[in-house]
């Protein structure tokens, strides 16, 4: 149960640092390049990525 809590905060924590992510990568490249930049479906990779790597932190700290 607390691996499966871990997992769904991992995606919804990425999912969320995605789009902030995903934000401030725009707006820093609006203001130097003067076109927005980004990465595509960054906000997806962001939760894979923290749908695996919280579970082995909560892991190690307990």
């Amino acid at each position: 149960m607390r691996l499966m809590l871990a997992i769904l905060v991992g995606i919804i924590g990425g999912f969320i640092l995605g789009i902030a992510l995903s934000s401030f990568i725009g707006v820093i490249g609006w203001t130097f390049f003067g076109k927005a930049l980004g990465i595509k479906f960054l906000p997806f990779y962001t939760s894979g990525l923290c749908a695996i790597i919280v579970p082995i932190i909560d892991q190690k700290n307990r």
